[in-house]
């Protein structure tokens, strides 16, 4: 008996090699599918008689030893045949991960077309202008389409703007009052500004509202970052720590225990650095209340801001600060924001001038830059 194996992409090539091999007689002994490999493959053992007969169980009635070896042939060859069905229904099963993306792209497709067709009549006159300017703004399609139905209808396209800026205005959450005692930290991703926040508030509360200041700088993870921070202090006269653990940020916090305000510049690690919360929440958990704000830019995608307003969820925030409003192209993403957190916010800043480019925020300003002509 002369046997062979074959080491195949599929069933199909096997069959072939083995027919060009062995000849028609061949009989497949076993079918195993090889992993680790980049490519998955199957092994495939096959067997042919060498004296080219086929196996008669007629002509041996009388040798019940020729029957079992025919009946455990016969039983083996089903069992391939199963193991074979089974095979190739999984390689069926495994389609490549192209083919359904492509189908997945495909129902995208159709989804966008029958959005779009039922967008056209989602709202009469007044009502579809205002929805399409709140999309284009950055608001997502489903608080878009809350807004504007939870108004009332009505002809006039002023008079419905209006009435949606009003609707938008009394869903903010309203900032408390500037804290102006104690201190406050400034959290947030990486590039959104923190230090530069910092510096232009440091300057308006102490050169507008006379107020002692002493700044702390835990950001040693960037480089370079105590360093601008020490220079923003040099011009501004005021004095700045560096720390790095909460030993020494306890310590700075008693030494600056006569100034009104001390404020925080805190790093803002990669996303794939899990412990970085951890180590974050520890550090701001002192003897001594701490609020908290939380920096976003504008400047990046709606997506991109949830994503870092949960992740920085468990320092629990006080308010939000929106950076680089002068830098977006649409400001509507700030409702999805706020709509999704429920957080006040305080400022916006509006430039990289320290220290003018920052503004108060308050529901009624915020309104205005959402529903913004773009």
């Amino acid at each position: 008996m002369q046997i062979k194996r074959y080491e195949v992409n599929s069933i199909q090539e096997a069959l072939n090699k083995i027919k060009m091999d062995l000849g028609e007689e061949a009989v497949i002994l076993s079918t195993k599918r090889l992993r680790g490999g980049k490519v998955p493959l199957l092994e495939v053992t096959a067997a042919r008689d060498e004296t080219g007969k086929k196996f008669d169980a007629r002509k041996h009635d009388g040798n019940e030893m020729v029957e079992r070896s025919a009946s455990s042939e016969i039983d083996m060859m089903r069992s391939d045949l199963s193991e074979m069905k089974a095979l190739i229904k999984d390689m069926r099963r495994e389609d490549p991960i192209r083919k359904e993306l492509s189908q997945l792209k495909e129902h995208l497709r159709s989804l966008m077309n029958v959005l779009g067709t039922w967008e056209k009549n989602l709202f009469p006159g007044p009502q579809s202008k205002i929805y399409y300017q709140l999309v284009v703004n950055g608001v997502s399609r489903e608080r878009a389409y809350k807004l504007v139905n939870s108004v009332n209808r009505v002809d006039n396209f002023e008079n419905t703007r209006a009435s949606l800026e009003d609707t938008i205005t009394n869903s903010i959450p309203v900032p408390g009052a500037k804290k102006k005692k104690g201190v406050i930290a400034f959290v947030g991703p990486t590039g959104v500004g923190k230090t530069t926040t910092l510096a232009k508030l440091a300057a308006r509360y102490s050169m507008n509202e006379k107020l002692s200041i002493g700044l702390v700088s835990a950001d040693t993870y960037r480089i370079a970052a105590a360093d601008q921070l020490k220079t923003y202090a040099k011009i501004m006269g005021l004095p700045v720590k560096v720390v790095s653990e909460k030993g020494e940020f306890r310590e700075a916090i008693m030494g600056f225990a006569d100034r009104d305000l001390i404020m925080v510049d805190t790093p803002g690690k990669s996303r794939k650095d899990r412990g970085y919360m951890e180590k974050l929440c520890d550090f701001l958990n002192v003897d001594v209340p701490v609020e908290t704000n939380l920096l976003l830019s504008l400047s990046s995608s709606r997506e991109n801001m949830l994503e870092a307003a949960s992740r920085f969820g468990s320092v629990n925030y006080d308010n939000i600060i929106f950076t680089k409003v002068d830098e977006a192209t649409g400001l509507g993403s700030m409702y999805d924001v706020i709509d999704e957190i429920r957080k006040p916010v305080s400022y916006l800043t509006v430039g990289q001038n320290v220290p003018n480019d920052i503004e108060d925020a308050n529901p009624e300003i915020i309104a205005r830059l959402i529903m913004r002509q773009s």
